[in-house]
């Protein structure tokens, strides 16, 4: 219900422009409290901006957060299902993984264990410093501005110390043939500094993923334990994949 009414929110403010905390509250039959708690999730994951007692959908901001708030608009539904089918496999206790991406951060916006997360990103941390149950430690490196993440030998340097349960993993292209592939060698390295701090990893993609092939190679399927996805995926293409190994699981 959360995930539905954020959604709700986010088509709204884009509608009007602004709506005060207030229009909120009544417009969806919940507390002001409640409302405020949405509006610094979905500020948090770039998707509005919060003022004192409103909300105002983003026009004037700098180019590299527009394109990273486009991506977060992009097959909306889709993440957050895949996010909290994703969420629901950490257990209590557990230390876990999350790379930077929008997928990524609806994993973290379902996350509800108490756990210990590392992460290269900047917006996966600002979600989970809200979740008092969460242990939160950033890898360092160097920001990227288009991604908000943490990236170079830094990064990598300090995730070599983990050993992490789990690993939720992020692609920008995901192939039969190619496996999983991004277009930045960058992120490509420090991916693979992740899936080599992890006991198991889990590839989390939509289904417009699918098919694609980027720059460089990062993994192939004998990497992947776990492939989360959407309901709008190929079958053919998912069961080709399954014969590699992995557990598919789509989430609706």
């Amino acid at each position: 219900m959360t995930a539905a009414r954020q959604e709700k929110i986010r088509f709204l403010l884009q509608k009007h422009g602004h709506l005060t905390v207030a229009e909120l509250a009544k417009k969806f039959n919940v507390s002001e409290m409640t409302i405020r708690r949405d509006l610094k999730q979905l500020s948090s994951m770039g998707l509005i901006i919060r003022e004192h007692g409103k909300a105002i959908y983003p026009q004037n901001v700098p180019s590299t957060r527009v394109d990273f708030i486009t991506r977060l608009g992009e097959a909306h539904k889709e993440k957050m299902a895949i996010g909290k089918a994703a969420a629901e496999l950490v257990k209590d206790g557990e230390s876990i993984i999350i790379d930077s991406g929008t997928t990524t951060l609806a994993v973290a916006v379902s996350l509800n264990k108490k756990c210990i997360v590392v992460t290269n990103s900047l917006p996966v941390a600002d979600i989970l410093s809200m979740k008092k149950e969460i242990t939160i430690l950033l890898t360092g490196g160097e920001i990227q501005r288009t991604t908000f993440s943490l990236m170079g030998p830094i990064t990598r340097e300090n995730l070599s110390g983990f050993n992490a349960d789990k690993l939720f993993l992020a692609s920008t292209g995901v192939s039969l043939e190619k496996g999983l592939s991004t277009s930045s060698m960058a992120e490509s390295e420090v991916k693979q500094a992740m899936i080599e701090s992890a006991k198991e990893v889990i590839l989390v993609a939509d289904s417009s993923k699918l098919g694609k092939v980027f720059y460089h190679t990062f993994a192939k399927w004998d990497k992947i334990h776990k492939f989360i996805t959407d309901e709008k995926a190929d079958q053919e293409l998912l069961n080709n994949i399954k014969k590699h190994g992995v557990e598919v699981i789509q989430a609706s």
